[in-house]
């Protein structure tokens, strides 16, 4: 967004909601079928591997509503993970293999938990917003997330209409 007030504040997570990414069990099992090595690392999350051929990705269940509000005037569109920033390169490369342009790319550098820090987030964007904010749109998969931004925004900015969607399939943990 260029010089226009912000009216809407659309927030999506990136794994599970904008895209389907590899998960550590299926990703691991994929990597060693495609490359007859077991999967070399202990993490999943914090690897750029985990983002890399030859483990593939789809459109995720919230990408629908992505392309739809694409184009919706007065609104800044935000993705938002919990990814390390060290990742960056390869989140935004798959997001655009899907034509997937945001206003700002949120990655987790706090050190906090990702709840934790996607709150903060969430309360530094809205801010800086501004007066003119009106409406907070937010996409996730895990669904304990997704009711604790809707609390949150709720109670920390009660003027706001809030809007919270649990895509589905949805993570319960």
């Amino acid at each position: 967004m260029s010089g226009e007030e912000t009216r809407e504040l659309h927030v999506w997570d990136f794994d599970g909601t904008l895209v389907n990414t590899p998960v550590p069990d299926t990703g691991r099992a994929q990597y060693e079928r495609e490359t007859g090595h077991p999967w070399p690392h202990r993490g999943w999350w914090g690897r750029a591997e985990s983002l890399e051929p030859p483990l593939t990705w789809e459109p995720g269940p919230a990408m629908r509503d992505f392309v739809l509000l694409a184009n919706r005037p007065n609104v800044r569109r935000v993705m938002m993970t919990g990814r390390r920033s060290k990742l960056a390169p390869r989140v935004m490369s798959i997001l655009g293999e899907f034509g997937v342009f945001v206003d700002e790319a949120v990655f987790n550098s706090s050190g906090h938990d990702t709840f934790t820090y996607k709150c903060g987030e969430l309360g530094r964007m809205i801010r800086r917003a501004g007066s003119s904010l009106e409406r907070v749109r937010i996409w996730e998969d895990r669904a304990p997330h997704a009711r604790g931004f809707d609390k949150f925004v709720r109670e920390t900015f009660p003027e706001l209409e809030v809007e919270v969607t649990i895509v589905q399939p949805s993570i319960e943990g």
